[in-house]
């Protein structure tokens, strides 16, 4: 079963076919970095069909349980998720971070008409960044 939280989440990663992945998060400092370095951690995890990974180093605990809550496993959302993929582009334009919550506005999509501006809700679990919500707060 598919769900609007997961699919959403994985929608800031689908671009259409491009070229080679780069790493924005080496554009950011301290704590903004890390929130970088998490969404670069998706595209990465998307690129190699890691859903695994993705819902256990890079979703919090409260998308978990928003996802158990709603009667779905969050591996198979994910994957069937990136079964609808055909590439990850992502790009992080821009982090905010206020105490244990952060905002990464990121860019998907090659150029032109393919590119899509989205948000990235995170919050701070112990000394990592998880993902909470993606495109809008979904």
């Amino acid at each position: 079963m598919r769900t609007a939280i997961a699919l959403c989440l994985l929608a800031v990663a689908m671009g259409g076919c491009g070229g080679g992945a780069t790493d924005s998060s080496k554009d950011f400092d301290g704590e903004e970095r890390a929130v970088a370095r998490t969404v670069e951690d998706l595209e990465e995890a998307g690129r190699d069909g890691a859903e695994d990974d993705i819902c256990t180093t890079l979703f919090s605990e409260t998308l978990l349980a928003a996802l158990k809550k709603q009667g779905t496993n969050c591996t198979t959302a994910v994957k069937e998720a990136l079964e609808d993929t055909d590439a990850f582009d992502l790009k992080v334009e821009d982090v905010s971070v206020s105490g244990t919550t952060a905002t990464a506005k990121v860019r998907s999509g090659r150029s032109g008409s393919d590119q899509k501006d989205d948000t990235i809700t995170l919050e701070r679990q112990g000394s990592t960044w998880r993902i909470v919500s993606g495109v809008g707060g979904s």
